[in-house]
């Protein structure tokens, strides 16, 4: 049940984006002219931003659980109980409302509600949200990586690709690497782009990077929508209840939480207590 709270926490983070959304879409259907006042244009910014970085933080703590779930099963951390994950969550959202903060903070143009000005000197404020969106992105994308690796490698040393947890695992991390890279790449390769052209001062390449920055930010939305794929493959029992609320199969609760389909069955279990016993010898 642990991984439940991480999906329950990207589900809030969707939630926070499903919110503002309607702000964005009025904003820009009136040629980027902001009419709600400074005050709900910098929480507007705050949530969004809180958005992504909580959908990226999720995202790599959901491929660090499955890392642990296959590759260190016997660790504490992979036994941790649902109020410990719990707790954890809550540390990691207090730390993005944190990080987050400065959107609150800074000082927005009359008409306009932008966090990323290209093309202007960056205040202070403006150039830690710079390198926060930079970071969030290789950061995460560096431990997912390595869980990726780590389990590949685990599988193939111990053959364990026969096995649900382990397959299920590799199929939780496919599609958070592929929502990942769909959704927050091009945001940031055009962002950094934008960047290189201000300081080169090529006028033409800053104008169209800056466009396609801006255009690009649409994918990040992309996240909330493509969430439910994750849900599917993450949780045994998510599909099941769908079916069950659609009327398609009977409904009933699985027996086992997610992390059951790790815990192998008798069989396995002695065979297992065989190899590690002739791995001793």
């Amino acid at each position: 049940m642990s991984n439940t709270v991480l999906l329950v926490s990207l589900v809030v983070a969707d939630f926070l984006l499903i919110v503002n959304l309607p702000f964005r879409v009025d904003y820009y259907f009136l040629h980027e002219h902001w009419r709600f006042g400074a005050t709900v244009c910098k929480l507007n910014l705050f949530m969004l931003s809180t958005n992504r970085s909580a959908s990226v933080v999720f995202l790599t703590a959901i491929a660090l659980h499955r890392y642990l779930k296959v590759v260190r099963p016997h660790h504490a951390l992979s036994r941790a109980s649902v109020r410990a994950v719990t707790w954890v969550a809550g540390g990691l959202w207090a730390s993005i409302l944190l990080l987050n903060g400065h959107l609150l903070l800074a000082a927005y143009p009359d008409g306009s509600c932008l966090s990323y000005r290209l093309g202007v000197k960056p205040s202070a404020l403006l150039r830690w949200h710079q390198a926060l969106f930079v970071l969030e992105f290789f950061l995460p994308l560096a431990l997912i990586v390595f869980a990726i690796v780590s389990i590949g490698l685990k599988i193939q040393r111990r053959g364990l690709g026969g096995q649900a947890g382990p397959r299920r695992a590799v199929r939780v991390l496919a599609v958070v690497v592929t929502v990942y890279t769909v959704c927050f790449l091009p945001s940031v390769v055009f962002g950094m782009a934008s960047l290189v052209a201000f300081r080169l001062g090529a006028c033409p390449a800053l104008d169209l990077c800056t466009q396609l920055f801006h255009g690009s930010l649409a994918f990040t939305y992309l996240n909330s929508a493509l969430d439910p794929v994750l849900y599917c493959f993450s949780s045994p029992s998510f599909l099941r209840q769908v079916r069950a609320l659609l009327g398609l199969t009977e409904g009933r609760q699985g027996s086992a939480s997610d992390e059951s389909s790790y815990q192998p069955s008798a069989r396995r279990r002695e065979a297992t207590r065989k190899m590690q016993a002739v791995e001793k010898l």
